[in-house]
């Protein structure tokens, strides 16, 4: 985005503007409940403010100038204290518009309100479309539609599952303990027992680890050691790289300062790596990935390498771009969006090596 664009003044005025833009800015405030919401064009050089909801008629312009003033990009993204929710309006990887709400409370927005912003973009496309270039309906599938649809259903089941997962998992343990004690020592059966308690005790861990990675929480920057979060983000991941039979080597150097970050931010973006590293080697033979973490200077320089076959050099500059995915159905092209969010958050950076033995995502941090 463009630091100094220009805003450019919708024709109308705040409600009153009429047609397809003002019924996308008022939906979007329903969808939210949220106190503004509008919807703007980028242009080559400018924004354009097509409308807004929820503002007087006679101060939207400033109003809408001043929270597009607040993005650095057009999102899909969280941000002043969870108050703005922004995403774009895609017409296939083109940006057409920008959905904006804001609520005058902060921790008002989640992840789950951008699951539901996203949801609705292929629908704003079509209605933006008509109303400005007058250009063909976008050319989104009914199975592509269906595919993010389940992807956002799942994001917000899986904590649902661990909850359900958690009281009948008591129960069963529960009952293994009263059996075992019941039965005498040296008991051929108690061999049996030991791994139905090992299996159990997996599964309430993994369970746990899905609750608490799950919670929604407003932002919070606190005194963290690298080490703890690497360390969370790999339990968390355990299950997935067992499963590839990823090797994963961790190298840290010792007496690495605490630095001030979000905690959970930071877990989020080291498990997009790590899911990205594992799903690029599937096909390889030898399967690892190496973590470094060292200071240099006034910075922490967090290196994550894999051993797969590198990324080619037509999609190496879209990797970091919102939606872009190589996966095809299996992935949503946001986590290394996302990741890159995180690191300009914390005023940090993000930066990649590749070739075709492997390649190494570069983290640099101020202390």
């Amino acid at each position: 985005m463009n630091e100094n664009f220009k805003v450019v003044e919708f024709k109308g005025s705040g409600l009153a503007s009429p047609g397809p833009y003002q019924e996308v800015a008022l939906y979007v405030r329903n969808l939210l409940k949220c106190d503004y919401a509008l919807v703007a064009i980028p242009e080559k050089d400018s924004i354009r403010i097509q409308a807004i909801a929820g503002a007087e008629p006679e101060t939207p312009v400033n109003l809408a100038a001043d929270l597009l003033a607040r993005l650095r990009d057009w999102g899909p993204i969280v941000v002043d204290d969870s108050r703005m929710i922004a995403a774009p309006v895609l017409q296939g990887s083109h940006i057409i518009g920008v959905l904006v709400g804001y609520s005058g409370q902060p921790g008002t927005f989640t992840a789950d309100d951008l699951g539901r912003l996203l949801e609705y973009g292929p629908a704003a496309a079509e209605l933006l479309i008509d109303a400005g270039s007058g250009q063909t309906r976008t050319n989104f599938s009914t199975d592509e539609l269906l595919h993010f649809s389940r992807l956002i259903t799942i994001g917000e089941l899986s904590a649902c599952f661990a909850h359900e997962v958690t009281n009948p998992l008591t129960l069963v343990r529960g009952h293994l303990q009263f059996v075992e004690e019941s039965l005498p020592a040296g008991h051929p059966l108690r061999i049996n027992f030991e791994v139905i308690d090992r299996a159990s005790r997996r599964i309430e861990e993994m369970t746990k680890r899905m609750l608490d990675f799950s919670k929604k929480r407003t932002k919070r920057t606190e005194p963290c050691d690298i080490a703890e979060i690497i360390s969370d983000a790999l339990r968390f991941i355990q299950p997935y790289t067992r499963s590839q039979f990823v090797d994963v080597d961790v190298q840290l150097e010792p007496e690495i300062p605490m630095i001030r970050m979000d905690r959970w931010q930071m877990v989020q973006a080291v498990v997009n790596i790590l899911q990205n590293a594992a799903d690029v080697m599937a096909d390889r033979d030898r399967r690892c990935v190496s973590i470094t973490a060292r200071v240099d200077g006034s910075r922490l320089q967090i290196a994550i390498s894999d051993t797969g076959p590198g990324i080619s050099r037509v999609n190496i500059d879209k990797i970091f771009n919102p939606f872009f995915t190589t996966k095809g159905e299996r992935g949503t092209g946001l986590g290394l969006y996302i990741t890159r969010q995180v690191m300009d958050e914390h005023h940090g950076a993000i930066d990649v090596q590749t070739s075709d033995r492997g390649t190494t995502f570069l983290i640099s941090l101020p202390l």
